[in-house]
């Protein structure tokens, strides 16, 4: 009965000498050789320095037996009990957000929180600096329109926690007061996809955005474009596009979601212009530009979209409505690369399009289209 004492009294130091010492032995037959954090693996240091403890130490935690499925059970437990996990926070019934100040990608929380706005030095630069790209454009006979798609935190608002959403100020963020101000005072067409988001979103059965996502699906991706299609013939140009409520929508592939490992959603699929096809590649003189050939003969403009990752889920619908169009990443700051790239592609309308969270980038374009960076 004492033996039988003795080791139950010894089992707790047991199990955690076996939690501390089975990543070494595991690591002697197998070690990780994936990771889940969009970086590379530390390599072992081969030279002993004063910082070899250290790089053996990050070395280690890269490469240890099991990491990938430890990291794998606590991201899942993380998920039941609603704990945030750096630049992404659980809300309500499964949704999850983008803190993006964090990742040094904007800052969603700001425009959600609707407590500071751009200020009138912001604002002064964005005129000029608009003023100053559709000077450009125009000059080469090219149609230019602004497109903002909006963050997720302010489509689906009441899917964020309930701390946050108590001390929201307002649902009209930064983006919504600037795109109201820069209207009347700059040349540009300016397209504010968020009411068009907030009307489809009560009105289409399936949501428009990712549960586990930052981005919107195929179906978000549509609402968009419709309202992009709205802003491209206030120009002058003569095109109509079949409304949402017309198209057949199916559930389409499942696709990763960024915020949570193992997660999947439908991207959907929607039966727009199916006999239509698309050719696309890099371009043969610059390779940061995707070009694309549509089948279709109706529409001979040539469309240019600084683009970001929204763009993806715009890009099937304005590849098959328009003849060409190119794809650049944005975020050009250099006058001559942008030179080069509109001599090269000649558009006929160029979409400068951003998610709402990169909105202050066009306070800097008095520099670039000043040729400051160059």
């Amino acid at each position: 009965m004492a033996k039988v004492f003795r080791i139950y009294f010894l089992l707790p130091a047991i199990l955690m000498l076996f939690m501390v010492f089975y990543p070494f032995a595991a690591n002697l037959f197998y070690t990780n050789t994936a990771i889940m954090d969009n970086r590379p693996l530390h390599e072992k240091p081969t030279k002993f320095s004063r910082k070899y403890a250290k790089e053996f130490e990050d070395y280690y935690n890269d490469t240890f037996a099991g990491r990938k499925k430890l990291i794998s059970k606590y991201v899942k437990l993380q998920g039941k009990l609603n704990i945030d996990t750096g630049q992404y926070f659980y809300g309500q019934n499964g949704w999850m957000f983008y803190d993006s100040i964090k990742a040094n990608n904007g800052n969603t929380l700001v425009d959600y929180y609707a407590e500071v706005y751009f200020d009138d030095e912001d604002l002064a630069k964005m005129v000029k600096g608009i003023n100053m790209a559709y000077d450009f454009y125009a000059k080469r006979g090219i149609k230019y329109v602004i497109f903002v798609a909006p963050n997720k935190e302010n489509i689906y608002s009441e899917y964020m926690p309930e701390r946050m959403q108590r001390i929201r100020k307002s649902d009209i963020s930064r983006m919504d007061k600037a795109v109201e101000y820069l209207r009347k005072h700059v040349k540009a067409e300016i397209i504010n996809a968020k009411p068009a988001m907030l009307k489809a979103k009560e009105k289409v059965a399936q949501n428009l955005y990712f549960k586990k996502d930052t981005h919107w699906n195929n179906i978000g991706g549509y609402v968009g474009f419709e309202v992009l299609v709205s802003g491209v013939k206030k120009l002058g140009v003569k095109i109509s596009v079949p409304s949402l409520k017309n198209i057949n929508i199916e559930a389409g592939k499942l696709r990763d979601m960024d915020m949570e490992n193992g997660a999947q959603e439908y991207a959907y699929q929607l039966d727009y212009l199916p006999k239509v096809s698309v050719k696309c590649q890099a371009n043969s003189k610059i390779s940061s530009i995707t070009e694309c050939v549509s089948g279709n003969k109706k529409r001979q403009e040539r469309v240019l979209m600084w683009s970001d990752s929204f763009a993806e889920a715009l890009l099937p619908y304005v590849n098959k409505t328009f003849m060409y169009s190119f794809y650049v990443p944005a975020g050009l700051k250099k006058l001559s690369e942008i030179e080069e790239i509109v001599d090269e592609t000649k558009p006929d309308i160029v979409v400068d399009e951003l998610i709402e969270r990169y909105f202050q980038r066009f306070a800097n374009y008095p520099r670039i289209f000043g040729g400051e960076y160059d």
